[in-house]
């Protein structure tokens, strides 16, 4: 099974890591590592991007020479790659320009992160009226974010059935499919040396309980820090050993910062705060094996999967997470970790949020503050919690060990490349078989708003251009008609012209018998594509070289 991927060639920011940069970056790494393929395609917007994706296969141990580029209008190159896989849901465009060639000559398959935006709301609100077809996909990572996908796709589905009075629906696939980590690399990094090595550079003593957040710090985009500092705070008051939390990530802004300094300096008085800059060259391991109990306490709708919790459980650390979106997918209450409650407010409750949003007078930064200031994790079982594994070692212990194999049976990129690869291989199959939708009928234009320009201007013209008109010659100077072809203004796409070696043997069958009809002209030059003939006549009756004659009748 082979597919292409769509690699736009951004390079993953090393100080200031988005989360869909990450998983991209890795997917790639992956992919070149346990994908079965001999060659590895791509389709890239520029030779920047292929540069790029050839650097990241030799990482890989794949040679240059086995990665390939196929132009992403090449539907001969995607046919044969089988599909094409875009990183992102952005697929409605690429399933339009695929009708334009043929729907059956190869899948498309998305993967969907965070789908808060209203950009990405737009573009899952579009599959409905796209062309999509059964053996196409939208990898969901989350039973949460397939469920706010198909929430999506039904509302629409119900706003054209109370348009139109018909059922309609999308025979899109949505399959959950999560995200990988590369458990090899975590496992190694987290060793009894780093631990002593990265306490020592931070200066915490081993006995003082270090609960880790990994990510960005933001309380608006990402997850509010209150509860775990009240929480840490409250059993910290009663715990044997000394409780420090080490927030390591970086902050998008002053505005930020200044927020979580003031929450500490306002609720830690028994628990100590450490800041580690993500990238921090002193840690270019991160702080994975310094850390006890890994905390990280999501309430936010940007939130998608979260592959920090799996990062953690690589590493070995016991995790204390929200029960929320694909949290709760990847740990196990009371085996991997404990997860905690969370609470939001009941449908209905949120419709003045989304039309602020939809009007332009929330931001999308607005639109997650205002959805998250009345979500809640539970802080009475988060205290609870944080006690119950700052007091007890071997609990720690065997919950790390459970997630470290949960993670290596599950998640790492050995397991989820070969999920894709099952699924790729039974869109292959479906796409043989299955009843097509939207199927593009002879004469039709492969999409509704971009129809052929000389259909939807037709009304411009005084007239048409008819096969059954005529054309003469207003020049016999053979050396006139050079000059007027070779100005720059004349000549502006050539590809969409008659070859311009065939304009000689063009004017030489109009000299010869002037009272040919256009249809009889082509015939006689043998010329198949009608439409390059057709707008080579035009072409030539704009530079003055022909003239029109209509056929008797013509209106």
């Amino acid at each position: 099974m082979t597919i292409a991927i769509s690699f736009d060639g951004n390079q993953l920011e090393t100080e200031r890591p988005v989360g869909i940069d990450v998983a991209t970056r890795d997917f790639i790494r992956g992919h070149f590592r346990f994908g079965h393929q001999e060659k590895f395609y791509c389709v890239c917007p520029n030779i920047d991007a292929f540069e790029l994706y050839k650097k990241y296969a030799q990482d890989e141990g794949i040679e240059r020479e086995r990665c390939l580029s196929i132009n992403q209008n090449d539907p001969e190159g995607l046919e044969k790659a089988q599909c094409l896989l875009r990183y992102d849901p952005g697929i409605v465009r690429n399933a339009w320009a695929r009708r334009h060639h043929g729907q059956r000559l190869y899948s498309l398959c998305g993967v969907a992160h965070s789908i808060a935006s209203a950009e990405v709301m737009e573009v899952v609100g579009s599959y409905l009226s796209s062309p999509l077809q059964s053996w196409d996909a939208l990898i969901c990572p989350s039973k949460a974010i397939r469920s706010a996908i198909q929430s999506i796709i039904t509302a629409w589905e119900g706003n054209f059935k109370e348009r139109f009075g018909h059922e309609f629906n999308c025979p899109l696939e949505l399959p959950i499919i999560p995200l990988g980590v590369d458990t090899a690399r975590l496992k190694n990094t987290a060793s009894p040396y780093n631990r002593t090595q990265q306490r020592n550079l931070l200066g915490i003593p081993d006995d003082e309980i270090i609960l880790l957040y990994v990510g960005r710090l933001n309380y608006i985009a990402k997850a509010n820090p209150l509860p775990l500092l009240i929480a840490a705070e409250e059993a910290a008051k009663n715990s044997a050993n000394p409780l420090h939390i080490v927030f390591n990530g970086y902050f998008n802004d002053p505005v930020n910062e200044n927020a979580f300094n003031q929450a500490i300096s306002n609720f830690c008085q028994n628990v100590n705060v450490t800041f580690v800059k993500h990238g921090d060259p002193k840690f270019p391991n991160g702080v994975w094996a310094a850390g006890d109990i890994f905390c990280s306490l999501s309430d936010n709708i940007q939130e998608s999967f979260g592959l920090t919790p799996i990062e953690a459980m690589a590493s070995g650390l016991p995790t204390i997470v929200s029960d929320w979106d694909g949290y709760r997918d990847t740990v196990r209450n009371g085996i991997d970790g404990i997860t905690i409650p969370t609470y939001m407010p009941s449908a209905g409750t949120g419709r003045e949020i989304a039309y602020r949003y939809f009007s332009g007078q929330y931001s999308y930064g607005d639109y997650l503050g205002a959805t998250s200031q009345s979500i809640s994790v539970d802080i009475p079982s988060l205290v609870t919690a944080i006690s119950l594994l700052s007091k007890d070692s071997e609990k720690r212990r065997t919950m790390g060990n459970a997630g470290k194999r949960r993670a290596s049976e599950y998640f790492d990129w050995s397991h989820i490349i070969a999920a894709y690869e099952e699924l790729w291989n039974e869109l292959t199959v479906r796409r043989k078989h299955a009843n097509e939708a939207m199927p593009l009928l002879k004469g039709n234009n492969f999409h509704p708003s971009r129809q052929d320009p000389f259909v939807v201007f037709e009304e411009f013209p005084t007239k048409i251009i008819s096969f059954n008109g005529r054309v003469s010659l207003l020049t016999e100077d053979w050396q006139e008609t050079l000059k007027r072809i070779s100005l720059k203004m004349s000549l502006i796409l050539p590809n969409n012209l008659m070859e311009l070696e065939k304009i000689p043997a063009l004017i030489a069958q109009i000299e010869a018998q002037p009272d040919s009809t256009l249809e009889q002209i082509a015939s006689a030059l043998e010329e198949n594509n009608q439409a390059r003939f057709v707008m080579t006549i035009g072409w030539l009756l704009k530079l003055g070289i022909f003239q029109y004659h209509a056929p008797e009748g013509d209106p």
